[in-house]
C-alpha cells in the first residue's frame, strides 16, 4: 500500500474542509491552481486527479472532456461522487465522462501514455515512497503531457525561524524529506525539482501558497484580508518559496514517448489495465473487470471501480 498511516475510510475528509478553519488554505490553493491551469485546453483531453479526496477541487477542472478521479479511499470517492453529481446536475453536464477509481498511487491501473494532464494536491506527503508514484505519473502521461503537483514545503518561513531560535531540530535547508508525526512528509523544493527532472519533467512554474497560514492571522485580520495579500504575493513573488505549500506546473519531455493524445471516443474501458500483471487484458462483464491473463477481478459498485491491490 502506497499510503502512510492516514485512514480515510474511518475519517470523513470532507469535514476537514467544511468549517471556516481552512477556508484560507482552500482559497489560496484555488488561486494557484487557476493560475497554473489558465490557457490549458480541455477539449478531447483525459484529466486525472490522483489523490482526489472527496473531489474538493473538481469545479476547477470541470471543463476537461474526460475526468478521472483516483483515491485509495472508497469513502472519499463515495463523497466525491455525491458532490460531483450534484454539481453536474446544476451545470447540465453528464456524469458519463467522469470516472472514479479506487487504486494504489504506486500501482495505477492505467495504460502508459493515456493521460494528457495529471494533478496531485495534498497527497504525496502521505506516500511511503513518493518516487515510485512519480515513476507512475511519468509512465501514464503522454509526451508533452502536463503534471501539476502540490507538495508540503519543509523550507517554509515558519520552519526557518523555528530552526534558528532552537525550537526545531531538523534543518529546513537539507534536501532530505522530513517526517511530521506519523503521516506527513515535507519536502525541500530542490528535492522535488531534482526528482522530477530525473523523470524527464521540465518545471515551467512554481508558486508559493498559503503564505500567511497562521491561526492568529486567520482570526485577525481574517481570511478576506489574508486572501487579498495572498493574491499580491502569488502575483508578484510566487517564486519566493517560503509558504508551507508549493504548487508547480511541469511538462513531460515529448521525446520520451508519443506526443499524440487520446483519440476521440475513448472511454475508461480503453485505458485501464490489470495492476497485478500490468497487462491490458481486461474485459468488462457483470459490473466487474476480469483479467484474462492472471484472472484477477475488479468490481464496480455505485460508479466506483475498485482496482486496489489486495495484500
Amino acid at each position: 500500500m502506497a499510503f502512510r498511516k492516514s485512514d480515510y475510510e474511518s475519517f470523513d475528509y470532507s469535514k476537514f474542509w467544511e468549517d471556516n478553519k481552512r477556508l484560507y488554505e482552500d482559497r489560496a490553493e484555488r488561486l494557484a491552481l487557476r493560475k497554473l491551469l489558465a490557457g490549458v485546453d480541455g477539449t478531447n483531453k483525459f484529466f486525472f486527479d490522483i489523490g482526489c479526496g472527496y473531489g474538493r477541487l473538481f469545479n476547477e477542472y470541470k471543463d476537461f472532456e474526460n475526468i478521472v478521479l483516483i483515491d485509495y479511499s472508497v469513502k472519499n470517492l463515495e463523497n466525491a461522487r455525491k458532490k460531483i453529481k450534484k454539481f453536474l446536475e446544476d451545470n447540465q453536464r453528464s456524469l458519463s465522462s467522469v470516472y472514479l477509481i479506487a487504486a494504489d498511487a504506486a500501482h495505477l491501473p492505467l495504460k502508459s501514455g493515456c493521460a494528457d494532464v495529471v494533478l496531485t494536491v495534498r497527497m504525496v506527503h502521505h506516500l511511503d515512497d513518493p518516487e515510485m508514484y512519480f515513476n507512475e505519473v511519468a509512465r501514464i502521461l503522454r509526451g508533452n503531457g502536463l503534471y501539476f503537483l502540490e507538495f508540503a514545503n519543509k523550507r517554509n518561513l515558519k520552519n526557518i525561524l523555528r530552526y534558528f531560535i532552537g525550537k526545531m531540530d531538523t534543518s529546513p535547508f537539507n534536501l532530505l524529506p522530513s517526517q511530521i508525526g506519523e503521516t506527513i512528509m515535507n519536502f525541500h523544493p530542490k528535492y522535488i525539482i531534482r526528482t522530477l527532472k530525473k523523470r524527464k519533467f521540465t518545471i515551467k512554474k512554481m508558486i508559493s501558497v498559503s503564505n500567511f497560514r497562521l491561526n492568529i492571522l486567520k482570526r485577525f485580520p481574517g481570511t478576506k484580508t489574508l486572501i487579498f495579500f495572498e493574491k499580491i504575493y502569488q502575483r508578484i513573488i510566487p517564486f519566493v518559496l517560503l509558504g508551507p505549500s508549493v504548487f508547480l506546473k511541469s511538462i513531460l519531455d515529448e521525446r520520451t514517448k508519443e506526443k499524440t493524445g487520446i483519440k476521440s471516443g475513448v472511454t475508461l474501458k480503453d485505458i485501464v489495465l490489470c495492476p497485478y500483471c500490468m497487462r491490458q487484458t481486461l474485459f468488462f462483464k457483470k459490473s466487474m473487470f476480469i483479467c484474462t491473463h492472471c484472472r484477477s477481478t475488479f468490481k464496480q459498485k455505485d460508479g466506483i471501480y475498485d482496482f486496489r491491490i489486495k495484500t
